[in-house]
């Protein structure tokens, strides 16, 4: 497939006929990202558990690349060897947490300017797609619960920015964002303690589900099969 190419508009094939779930039969799908991904029982492993129960008979591998404490620099560092080395037919990128939080005046170990970050993303996008992985950007989450907090209003810019790069290249964005604002907000209305997170990034499995649900349904899955 050219680079750029949306996989959704892509021509059908045996392996994803149309309206069919997008990853076919014997693809790989690699999760890159950091802790959030990295989790073995994360979103991860959620999506790895869903997949084989909804279409066994596709042996679809999936392999977590995530790594705690990743940034956008650190993930183009090992990108060769924790991506490309797989041939991946699909990759998730989900990064920006740290990017941010680690600016913040509690950790002051050294975020990713924004500017950094969006130049980062497009070229870790452009190395993917030239090596022929259909790419599936997920914006980051949250950095507390409170919308209004420090972190939240900087990780705007870089969810932004990540739509941007998807947008130019034709790719799909899964609403990994939105979803998860929404789920707060429904969640700690009908209860104030409702929590996604454990500490305001890492997810509890509520959280995870909300970042497997938005991928899934990006990725046109039917779990009407199961």
């Amino acid at each position: 497939m050219p680079a750029g190419m949306n996989s959704a508009t892509a021509p059908e094939t045996a392996a994803t006929p149309a309206g069919d779930f997008l990853i076919g039969t014997g693809q790989t799908l690699v999760c890159l990202g950091d802790s959030i991904t990295q989790n073995a029982t994360g979103y991860c492993a959620l999506l790895t558990a869903l997949i084989a129960a909804a279409y066994p008979e596709r042996g679809i591998k999936v392999i977590n690349a995530g790594v705690s404490g990743n940034k956008v620099p650190d993930m183009l560092v090992r990108l060769d060897t924790d991506v490309l080395a797989h041939r991946p037919d699909w990759v998730t990128v989900n990064v920006g947490i740290n990017d941010v939080w680690h600016g913040l005046a509690d950790w002051g170990t050294g975020g990713v300017s924004l500017e950094d970050y969006r130049e980062g993303l497009a070229t870790l996008v452009d190395r993917l797609l030239q090596g022929g992985a259909k790419v599936v950007l997920l914006p980051p989450t949250v950095i507390e619960e409170n919308p209004e907090s420090e972190g939240n209003r900087r990780l705007a810019g870089y969810r932004a920015a990540m739509r941007e790069v998807g947008q130019a290249r034709g790719l799909l964005v899964a609403p990994t964002d939105t979803d998860f604002d929404r789920a707060l907000v429904l969640g700690k209305q009908a209860d104030s303690s409702f929590s996604l997170t454990s500490d305001g990034v890492h997810m509890r499995p509520a959280g995870d589900a909300v970042m497997a649900l938005a991928v899934l349904k990006t990725l046109n899955f039917f779990p009407a099969r199961i």
